[in-house]
């Protein structure tokens, strides 16, 4: 049976791209004397307790009963066949650089052949190509080009060949507009993919197609490796048959084990049984109906572009604990680089910076915990400065107090940079640089240069070569200052000031904050890549309404809007006399009267003392 396409979720086409044991791939890749042979990839070189775990293992490996998570020396008693490679190492932590380049070159050309393209880990991303199967419509199915094809829930058992052939027959007879017919285009489309995947990077992958991602993910790990399964709506009860349904997406953690204890279930069909309103008493609303909707294979949650991660973040794991402050300094020294180093690809690369922190870490006796506070500035220095901060809180300092020992032993810490905003570009283009420029064009100083003022207790004093009146162009671009009791003098024994402090963002940022800037820029280390972030808020000069820095200059750019047209609008008014009405009385309607367009009424003057912003954009 074919359902038709009515729009809805099942005219959607997603396809999950889940790259074959994508490490040992890389590994393969950079030593091709390892093709063919069972490999194991270990984390770090330890010999302690037998060595590192393996975090990849080639199905070669497998096949011979090695699982990941297993130490070397375990590896070793099952096979001294098998290959064990170690991860690169820096700063005595295992580096992902030449991995997370190879994960580049495959998303980029996932992105180039889906509509929307949302990466989901390092080698996984969902792809939404019903659009692109959209443009296939009417061209003919060439089965040769499936022959890596499986079909979820067929009846025709397990064998790929039997299971095409009965989908052929299938498909044969449905028109276009069938959702099965345009499954199989998608088939077609995804691999298609897949080869040029192979081609161009040398790596295998798999893939699921479906509805959804819930069917697309469970779908791409029903037959691996260098393969693809789709799965038809009618197929996913048949499909729920098969598997436990903590496989399905976010039933693997803390919610499928409360359900699995509540419910007593274990298979994915089981699910069905139980009616939309039981779920939602058990567990709210809005996960009661989810998971009624899930036990159906629907899932509603689209395929949403995402081609960068959310965050940036690196961690170190210490089974034995750390117990020693210096050695607690040494680990988040070499993490704070190792993420100052991931920021400054953000920003050349994707042009974007990080504006919150966090410090993640796990205690002997608190357990996990974590602590956020605000990004400023992407220096190793800084970060390692707001990781001390944040230690603190929790009670854990590194200061060689006593005898140097942590109260409480750690057994990780975590760094992470998120909430990524696009980098401020210098001079950027908004109506206030364009129009300082246009003034300057005409010969004369940019309002900043013309001016300057501070307040006093008498009022304002204006220093400078003419004083500009306030509802000016000039006037109304000049920074106005903080009041006194807002101006934060620089820590005692600083001898020079940044010039950060010229503007609110030196006044908005805490003694601490400041003192670390100040550090930060007279240390100059070497290897610094730094960039300053306007995170901070700011009080807008114009309406006194707390902004963000970095969007003060969108916030300008609506005052000179409104100003512009409220200004306009009276000048209309003062030139005709019809606009000058008499008081509303409460209860009568007054006729408006109509404005008489003439070249007189249309013109406007500007006082010769004072440059208004109506003027301003008259020729001359």
């Amino acid at each position: 049976m074919s359902r038709d396409d009515d729009g809805g979720e099942e005219g959607r086409l997603v396809a999950l791209i889940d790259m074959d044991c994508f490490y040992v791939q890389v590994f393969v890749r950079s030593q091709p004397e390892l093709k063919g042979k069972p490999v194991a990839v270990l984390q770090y070189s330890n010999a302690i307790d037998g060595g590192s775990s393996a975090i990849a293992v080639s199905y070669e490996a497998r096949a011979l009963g090695v699982k990941r998570g297993m130490r070397k020396k375990e590896i070793k008693e099952i096979s001294g066949d098998v290959v064990c490679v170690v991860m690169p190492n820096h700063r005595d932590k295992a580096d992902l650089t030449m991995f997370r380049s190879a994960s580049s070159e495959v998303m980029a050309i996932l992105a180039e052949h889906a509509t929307i393209f949302e990466r989901a880990s390092i080698d996984e991303a969902y792809i939404d190509i019903t659009a692109n199967v959209k443009k296939m419509i009417g061209l003919p199915i060439n089965k040769e080009k499936l022959c890596r094809t499986y079909i979820a829930g067929s009846t025709a058992g397990t064998q790929q060949q039997d299971q095409l052939l009965q989908w052929s027959e299938h498909i044969s007879g449905l028109s276009h507009h069938a959702y099965d017919y345009k499954l199989t285009l998608a088939a077609l489309h995804v691999q298609m993919i897949r080869s040029k995947i192979l081609s161009e990077t040398q790596f295998t992958c798999s893939a699921g197609v479906g509805a959804n991602k819930i069917v697309a993910k469970l779908a791409a790990g029903t037959h691996k490796p260098d393969a693809q399964t789709i799965i038809p709506p009618d197929n996913i009860a048949a499909l729920y048959e098969t598997i436990n349904f903590t496989k399905i997406r976010n039933f693997g953690g803390k919610l499928g084990k409360v359900m699995q204890e509540e419910l007593g279930i274990n298979k994915a069909s089981e699910l069905v049984k139980f009616t939309q309103a039981d779920l939602v008493s058990r567990y709210g609303d809005k996960t009661g109906n989810w998971i009624y909707h899930i036990a159906r294979g629907r899932d509603s949650d689209p395929v949403k572009h995402r081609a960068m991660v959310k965050q940036s973040a690196c961690s170190k794991n210490f089974p034995q604990g750390i117990k020693k402050a210096d050695e607690l300094k040494k680990w988040l020294t070499g993490l704070s680089e190792e993420l100052e180093e991931r920021l400054a690809f953000e920003l050349s690369d994707n042009k974007r910076v990080a504006t919150q922190f966090t410090v993640g870490m796990r205690l002997k006796s608190a357990g996990s915990t974590s602590v956020q506070m605000p990004l400023t500035t992407s220096a190793s220095d800084h970060i390692m400065n707001c990781a001390e901060r944040c230690l603190k809180k929790r009670g854990v300092s590194w200061t060689d107090e006593g005898d140097g020992v942590l109260a409480d032993p750690i057994y990780m810490v975590s760094l992470c940079a998120g909430r990524f905003v696009a980098a401020p570009e210098p001079g950027g283009s908004n109506i206030y640089n364009m129009l300082k420029n246009m003034e300057i064009q005409k010969g004369g100083a940019s309002p900043s240069e013309k001016v300057v003022s501070t307040n006093s207790s008498k009022g304002k004093e204006r220093m400078g070569k003419e004083n500009i009146p306030n509802n000016s162009l000039a006037g109304f671009f000049t920074p106005q200052p903080c009041s006194t009791t807002q101006i934060r003098t620089p820590p005692s024994g600083v001898a020079s000031v940044p010039a950060a402090s010229k503007s609110a963002v030196w006044n908005t940022l805490s003694e601490e904050d400041t003192q670390i800037m100040l550090e930060t820029k007279n240390k100059k280390p070497a290897t610094e890549k730094l960039f300053t972030l306007q995170t901070d808020k700011t009080k807008c000069p114009q309406c006194g309404k707390t902004v963000l820095e970095s969007k003060l200059a969108e916030h300008l750019d609506f005052h000179v809007a409104r100003d512009l047209q409220r200004q306009i609008e009276s000048e209309l008014r003062r030139e005709d006399p019809a606009s000058n009405r008499s008081p509303a009385i409460p209860g009568i309607k007054r006729k408006v009267p109509q404005i008489r367009q003439t070249a007189k009424k249309q013109k406007l003057v500007a006082s010769p003392s004072s440059k208004s912003i109506a003027s301003f954009f008259k020729k001359t």
